[in-house]
C-alpha cells in the first residue's frame, strides 16, 4: 500500500469529540472505502478495520444519522470480510505444498502467529472465513436486505452474526436480487450519505446543475408504474437517463419498463442525442404523460449557467420566473389527464449579501394548484453545502450569520396530482 496510507489519513480518528461529527465521519469512511481497494495484507486490511471499528463507534456514540452508522458497520462488515479472504488465501498456499497431515498443523500455527499479531480470536476470524466463502451474489444481497432492514426497524440492527445468519437459513435460496435497494428510501428524508449517481460530465461548463441521480430513483420507485410514458421536460444532460438505464441497481426485485422521454431548451452532455431540444413555457411536448418529472433550474443560483437565452429559467428575474413557472404550470397540466403526477423539484433562495428571501417552493405550489393540480406528496433532500468545509464555506456561513439571513441547503421534491 502506498505512504498516503490509514496511518496519516486516519491520524485524528480517536480526536473527533467536537465540531461537524457526522461530515467528518462520512469523510473518513470514504477514505477508508478507498484505501481498502489499495491494501494488499491482511495487515494492512486489519489496520484498516479498526480505524472503522472506532468510527463506527463515534457515529453511535454521537448518536449520527442512522444512514451513517449502518453505512460504518457495513463498510466494517465487509473489512471483515475480506480479512477472511486473505487468511484463506494464506492458509491455502500452505496446503499445496505440504501433506495432508502436516497442513491441519501448518494452519494452527499460521493462526497462532496470526493472532499474536492481529488481536482477532480464532471465532471471529471463524465468522470471517465464512463471510468470505459466501458467493458474491449472495453476500451482497444479504446485506442488501439486513441493511434495508434496519433503516426501517430501529430495533433491527445490522451485524456479521446477523448477516451469517442469513445466510445459514438460506434467506436468499431462490433469488440473489436484494428485495429491495437502499438506495430507494422508506421515508421522506432523501439523503444520500454516499451519492452512487453524481454529475455525469466532470468538464466546465458541460453539466454545472445537477441532483443526486438516487433523486431521480426515488421519484421513479414511488410515482410510476410499469410501462407509463414518464417525461424529463427539463432533463439537462440526462441525468434522470443514466439513472433509468441503471435501474437493475435500485429496483430490486421488482424491475420494470417505462417509456422515459426527454426534453429541454439546452439539451448537453454525453446523452445529448436523446435530448429533444424544447421550451416549456411555450407549450408541452408529449400528450397524455402518466408522470412529469421537472429537476428547475434553481432560481438565484444558475444564472448564465445553462445558456444566455432570456427565455432560459436560470437567466430570469424574479417576476418574470413567477410568470414562466405559471405557463409551465399550466401546460402540464393541459397535457395531463385526471390521476396524473407530477413532480417539480427546487429549493428556496436566499440572496445572503442583498438580505432578500425568495420562497421559490411556495410559488411552485401555488401554481401548480392554480393550474388544476393537487399537493399530492413532499419529500426534502439537501444540497450537501455543508459537507464542503472550505475557507470560502466558511466566510459563506459567517456572512449568513452576520447579516441573519439562512443559506438555503435543502431542496424540496413537490408532487402533484391532475385533479
Amino acid at each position: 500500500m502506498k505512504e498516503a496510507s490509514s496511518k496519516h489519513e486516519f491520524a485524528i480518528v480517536p480526536t473527533i469529540v467536537s465540531g461537524n461529527q457526522e461530515t467528518v465521519i462520512i469523510q473518513f469512511l470514504k477514505t477508508a472505502t478507498e484505501l481498502l481497494s489499495q491494501v494488499e495484507t491482511v495487515e494492512e486490511t486489519q489496520e484498516i478495520w479498526h480505524k472503522v471499528n472506532a468510527l463506527e463507534a463515534l457515529s453511535k456514540k454521537f448518536q449520527l444519522n442512522k444512514e451513517v452508522q449502518l453505512d460504518a458497520t457495513e463498510l466494517r462488515i465487509r473489512i471483515e470480510r475480506r480479512l477472511g479472504k486473505l487468511f484463506s488465501q494464506k492458509t491455502q498456499t500452505k496446503e499445496e505444498i505440504t501433506s495432508q497431515k502436516q497442513s491441519s498443523v501448518k494452519i494452527d500455527l499460521d493462526y497462532e502467529n496470526f493472532k499474536s499479531n492481529l488481536n482477532i480470536t480464532k471465532n471471529n476470524l471463524s465468522k470471517y472465513q465464512k463471510l468470505a466463502s459466501t458467493p458474491q451474489e449472495i453476500f451482497e444481497s444479504v446485506i442488501t436486505d439486513l441493511r434495508t432492514e434496519a433503516t426501517i426497524k430501529n430495533q433491527t440492527a445490522l451485524s456479521t452474526t446477523a448477516i451469517l445468519r442469513a445466510i445459514k437459513s438460506n434467506n436468499k435460496k431462490h433469488s440473489a436480487q436484494p428485495l429491495f435497494s437502499p438506495i430507494i428510501k422508506p421515508s421522506d428524508n432523501w439523503n444520500f450519505s454516499t451519492v452512487n449517481y453524481s454529475r455525469i460530465e466532470k468538464k466546465i461548463g458541460e453539466d454545472r446543475g445537477y441532483i443526486p441521480g438516487e433523486i431521480y430513483a426515488n421519484c421513479l420507485w414511488y410515482y410510476t408504474k410499469p410501462d407509463n410514458l414518464v417525461v424529463a421536460p427539463m432533463a439537462g444532460s440526462g441525468q434522470i437517463w443514466r439513472v433509468y438505464q441503471a435501474r437493475h441497481e435500485w429496483m430490486g426485485q421488482h424491475v420494470y419498463d417505462i417509456d422515459l422521454k426527454m426534453f429541454d431548451l439546452t439539451p448537453r452532455g454525453k446523452y445529448k442525442h436523446l435530448i429533444f431540444q424544447h421550451n416549456s413555457t411555450k407549450s408541452f411536448p408529449v400528450e397524455s404523460p402518466d408522470y412529469i418529472v421537472i429537476d428547475i433550474p434553481y432560481y438565484g443560483m444558475a444564472n448564465q449557467q445553462y445558456s444566455d437565452k432570456p427565455e432560459d429559467l436560470a437567466n430570469m428575474i424574479w417576476d418574470d420566473w413567477k410568470i414562466a413557472i405559471a405557463a409551465i404550470a399550466k401546460n402540464c397540466a393541459v397535457a395531463q389527464q385526471t390521476g396524473s403526477l407530477c413532480t417539480v423539484i427546487s429549493p428556496n433562495y436566499r440572496d445572503v449579501a442583498k438580505k432578500q428571501i425568495f420562497m421559490v417552493t411556495d410559488i411552485i405550489r401555488s401554481q401548480w394548484e392554480l393550474a388544476g393540480y393537487l399537493l399530492y406528496d413532499k419529500a426534502y433532500s439537501s444540497r450537501r453545502i455543508q459537507q464542503n468545509q472550505t475557507p470560502q464555506m466558511a466566510r459563506m456561513n459567517n456572512q449568513a450569520k452576520a447579516n441573519q439571513i439562512m443559506l438555503t441547503d435543502i431542496t424540496e421534491i413537490l408532487t402533484f396530482q391532475r385533479s
